[in-house]
This record gives C-alpha cells, sequence and structure tokens, in this order.
C-alpha cells in the first residue's frame, strides 16, 4: 500500500473502485425497493438482501482483481500508455450531461420536486396553514384574518381623503364617498377583539388590573406611532396657529377628542390640529374605560339579546342623520353662529357621541361570535366533569351567513356602492355613523370564523398578513406625508402616482422600527417584573383611590 504507481497509492485505487460498484448497487437495490410497494414485505425484504449480498460479492470479487492486477506490475517502469493508468474523462457537451443526468433519475423524482416545490410556495404565501387559528394549549383561537380587513378599511379612507378636495368627475366623487364610511370600522373592530379577549379570560384565576393599568396596556401599541406621527408634523409641517399650539399638549395625552374645542376666531375645530386622523385614537381612549363592564355584561346574556341589541346599535345611527342634516340639532337649540353650530358637528361626526352604538355593537357582536361559531373541547386527558378544556373554532357549527361572511357582506357593499350610488349623497351621516353596521358586521364575523374563502386565501395569505400589520400606521401618517409631498413637490399628477406607495413605506418603516421595538421592549419588561416611572405613578394613584373608595 506504500508503493506509488502513477502518484496515487494502489489500495486507494482499489477502495475507491470497491466503494463506487457498491453505491451503484444500493441504488440499484433501493429502486427496486421503491417499485416493488405492491408486493408484500416479505418479498421485499427478500429483494432487498439478495441485492444487497450479490453486491457485496461482485464488489469483493472486483476489488481483489483490481488489487491482484495493481500488484502484478510493482517494480516495472511507468508507462504512459499502460492500460492502468489513470484515463480522463471524455469531454461531454450540457446537452448530454443533462441527457446522462434525466436517464439516471428515477421517473418520480420530478414529481416529488414539484410537490415539495409547491408545498413550500404553499407554506410561504400561507404562514399561519399549520396553526390553523389555535395559539397554544389553553389559549383563546386567534383571530389572524381581521388585520387584512383593517388595511382594506384603511386604504379606502385614504383614497376618499387624497380627492377630497380634487377636481374629478362627480360619479367618481360619489364613488370615494363610500370610502369615508369605513371610519366605523375602528371602533367596532376594537370593541370586538377586546370584548373577546374579556370573555375568553372569564373565569381564569389572575387579579384583575386596575383601569389605568389596563389603559396603559392598550396604550403600548399604539402610542409610539402617534407620538412619532406628532414628531413628523411639528418638525416638517407648515407654520402652525396659536389654536394648534394651545391644543398641542392635549393631543400628546390624547384627549384633543373629549370635548368639541372649537377656534373662536376662524370656527375651525380641533380636527384640523397636527394629526387630525388620530381623533379616533382619542375617542378610543374614552371607550376603554367602559369595555370590561360592558363586556362582563354581555357575557351572561343569550344569543337573543345580543341579537336584538345589534339591531338597536343600527337603529341608533338614523340620530346623527336626524341631528346634523340641515343643522337641525342646532336650529332646535339656537345655535346660529359658525362655532356653535361647528361644535355640534363635531362632537357627533367626530367624537364619542356619534360613535358609542358603534362600540357597543362591537361587544354585542363578539358575544354572538362565541355563541355561534365556536365550541368548548374538554381536554382528553381530564376526568368527566372537570370543566379544564379550551375554546375552538367550530366550523362544522358556523351559520352559513357567517361562514361566508366576508364574501356576503363585500357583496353586498358593492352592490350599494355600484347600483345605489346617490344614497351616500343623501344620507352620509347615517351611513357614516353606523348605518353600514350589517355589512361590516358579516365581514367581521366572517373574517373571524376562519371558514370563509376571503379570509382563508386573502386575508390569511403573507401580502395581506403584512399590509394588515402597517394599517394603523398607515392610516395615522397619511396626512403627514400628504404635507410633506405636497409642500415639496406639488401635487401634480406624478406626487399622486407616487403618494400611495411612500405612504405604505413610511408606515411599514414606523411599524418595524418605531411600534415594534418599544410593544417588545414593554413586554420584555413587563414578563421581567422591571417596574418604571408609569408603573410606579400608576400604583400611587391606584393606591390614593382605594384609600378614598374606602372613606366614602
Amino acid at each position: 500500500a506504500s508503493i506509488v504507481k502513477g502518484g496515487l497509492p494502489l489500495a486507494s485505487m482499489a477502495a475507491v473502485k470497491m466503494g463506487v460498484g457498491m453505491l451503484k448497487d444500493l441504488e440499484a437495490c433501493e429502486y427496486v425497493e421503491a417499485r416493488s410497494t405492491s408486493k408484500s414485505s416479505c418479498e421485499t425484504s427478500r429483494v432487498s438482501s439478495s441485492c444487497s449480498s450479490n453486491a457485496e460479492e461482485e464488489d469483493t470479487n472486483s476489488a481483489e482483481d483490481d488489487i491482484s492486477t495493481d500488484l502484478s506490475s510493482l517494480g516495472q517502469p511507468m508507462n504512459l500508455q499502460s492500460e492502468h493508468r489513470l484515463q480522463a474523462p471524455p469531454t461531454m457537451s450540457m446537452e448530454e450531461h443533462a441527457k446522462q443526468a434525466l436517464e439516471t433519475v428515477s421517473p418520480d423524482v420530478v414529481p416529488r420536486v414539484w410537490a415539495v416545490a409547491a408545498a413550500r410556495a404553499f407554506e410561504y404565501m400561507y404562514p399561519l396553514s399549520k396553526k390553523n387559528g389555535d395559539s397554544g394549549a389553553g389559549s383563546a383561537p386567534r383571530l389572524d384574518a381581521l388585520d387584512a380587513m383593517r388595511w382594506i378599511g384603511s386604504i379606502q379612507i385614504v383614497i376618499f381623503h387624497m380627492y377630497l378636495f380634487e377636481d374629478v368627475p362627480k360619479s367618481w366623487r360619489t364613488t370615494t364617498n363610500w370610502f369615508s364610511t369605513w371610519t366605523q370600522l375602528f371602533f367596532l373592530l376594537s370593541a370586538f377583539v377586546l370584548a373577546y379577549a374579556e370573555m375568553m379570560r372569564e373565569g381564569k384565576k389572575g387579579a384583575e388590573v386596575s383601569l389605568l393599568e389596563y389603559l396603559r396596556r392598550r396604550l403600548t401599541v399604539i402610542y409610539p406611532s402617534f407620538i412619532f406621527a406628532l414628531l413628523l408634523k411639528v418638525a416638517i409641517g407648515a407654520k402652525h396657529t396659536k389654536f394648534e399650539w394651545q391644543m398641542l399638549p392635549l393631543n400628546v395625552l390624547l384627549m384633543q377628542a373629549w370635548l368639541p374645542l372649537v377656534d373662536g376666531h376662524d370656527g375651525g375645530p380641533w380636527l384640523q390640529a397636527w394629526v387630525p386622523d388620530a381623533w379616533f385614537l382619542s375617542v378610543l381612549v374614552l371607550y376603554w374605560m367602559i369595555l370590561r363592564p360592558l363586556s362582563r355584561f354581555f357575557a351572561q346574556r343569550s344569543l337573543g339579546f345580543c341579537m336584538a341589541s345589534l339591531f338597536g346599535c343600527w337603529a341608533l345611527s338614523t340620530l346623527p342623520q336626524l341631528f346634523l342634516h340641515d343643522n337641525q340639532l342646532a336650529n332646535w337649540v339656537g345655535c346660529q353662529d359658525v362655532g356653535c353650530t361647528t361644535a355640534i358637528f363635531v362632537a357627533i361626526k367626530g367624537g364619542a357621541l356619534g360613535y358609542i352604538h358603534v362600540f357597543v355593537a362591537g361587544v354585542a357582536a363578539s358575544r354572538v361570535f362565541v355563541l355561534t361559531c365556536m365550541c368548548w373541547c374538554p381536554d382528553a386527558s381530564s376526568a368527566g366533569g372537570s370543566g379544564k378544556g379550551r375554546f375552538a373554532l367550530d366550523s362544522a357549527g358556523t351559520p352559513l351567513l357567517l361562514r361566508f361572511g366576508c364574501c356576503f357582506g363585500y357583496g353586498l357593499y358593492l352592490a350599494g356602492v355600484l347600483l345605489t350610488p346617490f344614497l351616500i349623497d343623501d344620507y352620509h351621516m347615517f351611513f357614516h355613523n353606523g348605518g353600514m353596521l350589517p355589512v361590516m358586521l358579516l365581514i367581521l364575523l366572517g373574517a373571524a370564523a376562519g371558514s370563509d374563502p376571503i379570509a382563508v386565501w386573502a386575508f390569511r395569505s403573507k401580502p395581506m398578513l403584512l399590509l394588515g400589520r402597517i394599517s394603523y400606521n398607515q392610516y395615522l401618517l397619511q396626512t403627514v406625508v400628504h404635507g410633506w409631498v405636497v409642500s415639496s413637490f406639488g401635487w401634480d399628477r406624478t406626487a399622486k402616482a407616487l403618494y400611495l406607495p411612500l405612504l405604505m413605506v413610511v408606515a411599514y418603516c414606523s411599524q418595524r422600527w418605531v411600534e415594534r421595538p418599544y410593544s417588545d421592549y414593554q413586554r420584555w419588561r413587563q414578563a421581567k417584573g422591571i417596574k418604571g416611572c408609569d408603573d410606579r405613578c400608576i400604583e400611587v394613584v391606584d393606591a390614593r383611590c382605594a384609600v378614598a373608595c374606602a372613606c366614602c
């Protein structure tokens, strides 16, 4: 073995030849086993054993012949024409290589490759397909399809605001007026999700957090992006009025929409100050104060009571139309100046009074969802009657109307937009402040149930999940980005075409590098038990409130 012939050890040459032969025979045996699946297991085992024995015998004989041949030539001078020298492989074209590779590939390999590629593409497009709505043992199912419908509502409002003062055809302007009605979805969706979480937590052990702590946890997600938008507005905005500077502290505290404050000089409301689209956050803070009592109330109610409540909330949507049409409420109270009529308009259309029935409808819809689309699954390991288990989505028991809720809801919406466009002009306040509740409830419950084709194939896809994550930032930054584009480049056709892509990029950056890091830090701090100045302030206020309540 230590004597070299032609620069290679003879034993190594024999080992290489023997190894190549064994690999070829082993591949042939595996192919025989794969193609003989219709035979019995005993026959398959016998074929495999026979192939292995034959392969070993042939390889052993071949190796012995090669070794004896190579050893017999020891001591002879190297001859370049010797039959034992290493021959260079013949040159082959790319076509010949491909033909040879295809001839050696099993006929089942190509279909399997395509199947694996399709499976990986499906997993990439639908990363939630393996979860099936579950978030873990003992946890309530996650409603992942809701973010996508929020983005669809957000983008419609953005388009409406883009063409609010544009010289466009009347038909297009009428269509975009329908887009403005999706503001109510944010109140409906917030109430539904938070009430659903409270109802799923009902009966679980653990001390209930205080009201201030509950509000702080809600603000952990939304406040960083709001402050980022406010700072951008202060930095790159135009010259600000005295009224705006007076409203700045209320904007920082998210209290700007609690009262219908109006500039006394020109009648401009707070809607025109700083981040105009953040008014709904201020209203939500007020609604969150009553969310948990509302959730506990509806959690004990029947399906019939909740359905009647939904119909009553929809009927209350006629009041904004009645009060604001031709300034009827202002005329009834004797309000004639611009500041008074503007304050009444703002209090109803952009304040807490105008959407309280929509928020209550979201809480009632959460109870309807639990009763009609979910079931209780007891643990298999627990004893009978122990009460241990978890809630799960009941696709088979979901009513047909909710199983295809997204299809029915968007179908009704498109029918209203295309067939009755004139209704939005005559009854704008009705549709804007709750009149779209039947349509949005169908879409909301259909997306939450998870059986609707739109929810399965569109809302749960990776692109829509990404757009759903940036929907809040997209809505919040629309005016800020629009103002920067107009002041920097004007508002010509090119700027209009680039506005939406630019808005989505800015919204993604805000979500990725502002909202997400802060939220992750707050969750990490809460898991580690680290208390900050906000936690200590909340503890002091809660302690004093407890003492005051005990004295009373």
